[in-house]
């Protein structure tokens, strides 16, 4: 491996303010796709590179491909997936001119910037082990190592039995549109060139799992998310007489209450088990002030998975809903019986019989009243909305859809709205996944001394949910249960469940993603990561590592 070369790059790839949705995002496509140019395999077979646009993307946007076929020919295929988007640099302050200078802001912390840094920024910065710069880990040595293996690769192509795909996209930290795009890309190749994925080697960061944790990772599966939204239609009412109606709000907050970081709601798979849901955004649909209760009002949470299908969610959250709905209405009855202690008079309540429907149960219903024109209606309606935000644009479809409902007291209403993330990768012991798990393992510690722990689950969301689908995810009920799935918010889902490519991930040594500290160990992630990760493209192959020197 040629760690010059490979920091060379790295530092290239830094220099480029490539922030989600920016136009930093083409211009590092376009950096990309000169460096594999340089090479000579793809300068003498420059169809298969390719700078590919992002169809119907509003940025503009590419990602990128390059395609290296060994010899004599075998169909075997390893993918190396990076991506080469990175957050904003408004936590850098008055220093984010430095986030994307990472030698140069490394030597500013040294000199005492006055950057408030935690004592284990200190410690690593004072060690000298560590470059600071936005991106340096998440992941743009991933990119840089990916066309180094490519590099070593190419100087023994002649006996080498595999083809390696790199595939580098933008906009991982959003919505994922270059992997989702990139999907048709993969079954093209695949069955074009007739391709056999056996594997996808991923180099994100390893996360800590508790503060302090200085332990290395390798993941083979990636968690799950589902974004379940509970919108609530109310009663109207004066806020003079509020007994006569039905507050949405009200609704909402005991979803919430029942919701909000229940630990009986986390999925688990053995002893892996991801975060407890939380409530993301609560508002009611009030576009200006009035005396009057809201009409409807939502919620939407963050819903984490790793073997509970869209369907067994929806179903246990609708019982959450129907719970929370009667003991809303019993809260009332309560309060109204304690007025009358203290006023003699009771007030009359409007007679309420709990409710709670999917989107798919109330499209159904809309459409049995409405007919064609109800179909027809909606279609307009969302192809005429203005995208700004797909959470609210969802809600929107959803609340003009009710206007059609022929039930008109109040209810809930469950669906699910972008971005839609699958569980990817259940743990197969004897999968060859597992297998090359044990193998970069075993090397660790024989060659390196260094103990690296298997973990089932990336625990961050990542494009690698995108590489399969489980096998119990019910596909027309899933889209049926989200209002926006169309032109505006599409998956791929039946080509990702065609792809079904498993995946390794083994990352750098690093700390403090997304953060102003973010930096990268150098002496493990180039001298050790590199050739574990290398090791692990070799192994996919049955190659053997004697023939590279590792």
């Amino acid at each position: 491996m040629d760690i010059d070369r490979m920091k060379n790059l790295l530092i290239e790839l830094c220099n480029i303010s490539s922030i989600s949705e920016t136009p930093g995002e083409i211009e590092i496509a376009e950096k990309l796709y000169e460096v594999i140019m340089r090479m000579e395999y793809f300068k003498n077979n420059p169809s298969n590179a390719g700078i590919n646009p992002i169809k119907n993307d509003p940025f503009g946007r590419y990602y990128v491909h390059a395609l290296m076929e060994g010899r004599p020919e075998n169909r075997k295929t390893v993918i190396l997936l990076s991506h080469f988007d990175v957050v904003g640099v408004d936590d850098y302050g008055a220093y984010k001119d430095y986030a994307f200078k990472p030698l140069e802001y490394t030597e500013l912390l040294k000199k005492g910037s006055g950057i408030t840094l935690s004592k284990e920024a200190e410690k690593d910065l004072a060690s000298g082990d560590y470059i600071f710069g936005r991106g340096i880990m998440d992941m743009k040595f991933g990119i840089a190592l990916d066309v180094e293996i490519m590099h070593q690769i190419e100087s023994k192509l002649d006996n080498f039995p595999g083809n390696i795909l790199l595939l580098s996209v933008p906009d991982e930290e959003n919505n994922s549109a270059g992997m989702l795009s990139s999907v048709e890309l993969l079954t093209r190749l695949k069955e074009e060139r007739k391709l056999e994925y056996v594997c996808c080697i991923v180099s994100e960061p390893h996360f800590p799992k508790y503060p302090g944790d200085n332990s290395k990772y390798l993941y083979t599966g990636a968690v799950g998310k589902l974004l379940p939204v509970f919108y609530c239609v109310g009663k109207e009412t004066h806020g003079g007489d509020p007994f006569s109606g039905l507050n949405p709000n009200l609704l909402a907050a005991k979803i919430i209450e029942k919701i909000e970081l229940n630990p009986e709601l986390t999925d688990s798979f053995g002893s892996f088990r991801v975060p407890a849901p939380v409530c993301l955004k609560q508002s009611d649909t009030k576009n200006a002030y009035s005396v009057s209760t809201p009409a409807s009002a939502y919620a939407y949470f963050n819903f984490m998975t790793v073997t509970s299908s869209p369907d067994e969610v929806l179903k246990k959250l609708k019982n959450i809903g129907e719970e929370a709905f009667m003991e809303v209405l019993k809260n009332i009855e309560n309060k109204a019986d304690r007025l009358q202690t203290l006023t003699g008079s009771k007030p009359e309540l409007p007679k309420i019989i709990p409710k709670v429907i999917t989107f798919k149960e109330l499209y159904k219903m809309c459409l049995e009243s409405g007919g064609k024109e109800f179909d027809r209606h909606m279609k307009a309606f969302v192809n005429e909305s203005p995208v700004n935000d797909l959470r609210r644009l969802s809600v929107d479809i959803v609340r003009e859809a009710h206007k059609f409902c022929p039930y008109r007291d109040p209810m809930i209403v469950l669906f699910l709205a972008p971005t839609y993330y699958p569980h990817s990768g259940v743990p197969d012991h004897n999968s060859k996944t597992a297998e090359i798990a044990e193998r970069i393992i075993a090397k660790a510690k024989s060659k390196y001394d260094e103990t690296i722990y298997h973990e089932p689950f990336f625990p961050g969301l990542s494009d690698m949910s995108y590489l399969g689908l489980p096998d119990n995810i019910d596909i027309g009920n899933l889209k049926a249960n989200f209002p926006l799935w169309g032109g505006k918010y599409t998956i791929p889902l039946d080509a990702i469940a065609s792809l079904n490519i498993p995946f390794v991930n083994i990352g750098p040594l690093g700390k403090d993603a997304h953060k102003y500290t973010e930096r990268i160990n150098i002496p493990y992630s180039f001298e050790t990561d590199s050739k574990l990760v290398f090791e692990a493209v070799l192994s996919a192959l049955d190659v053997s590592t004697e023939d590279f020197g590792i």
